[in-house]
């Protein structure tokens, strides 16, 4: 399930697409204007900085609280956003959630065997 990773500006692009997140609200919200963001997420001026991306996420995140989340799959190319998991990945993925809860709750009620026993000593 690797992702690409990507640059800034296509992984911020491609988090606007996939969480359907308006750039013109998301411009509304910062403060930024449109024609800069435009150019942001175009690459024609990819570096823009620190707050101003920080701006741009904050806004996202206020729309979509996965927003950095997702922004930040794509930066480090570590995984997908579930938006774009294919359903074999998805299925996948519910099937390592499943072994993980199960292995959770076996832990969970093991503790609380356990101190139950304690509480009779």
């Amino acid at each position: 399930m690797t992702a690409k990773k990507l640059r800034l500006n296509e992984a911020f692009d491609k988090m606007l697409k996939v969480l359907d997140i308006e750039a013109k609200e998301v411009c509304d919200r910062s403060g930024v204007s449109q024609s800069r963001v435009s150019s942001f997420r175009n690459g024609t001026k990819a570096n823009m900085g620190t707050n101003f991306l920080d701006a741009l996420l904050d806004a996202a995140e206020s729309i979509n609280p996965r927003a950095r989340q997702v922004f930040a799959a794509y930066i480090g190319g570590k995984s997908k956003p579930v938006e774009e998991m294919s359903l074999a990945e998805k299925g996948a993925l519910m099937v390592a959630l499943s072994k993980s809860l199960q292995s959770s709750i076996s832990t969970q009620s093991s503790i609380s065997t356990d101190s139950k026993s304690n509480k009779t000593t």
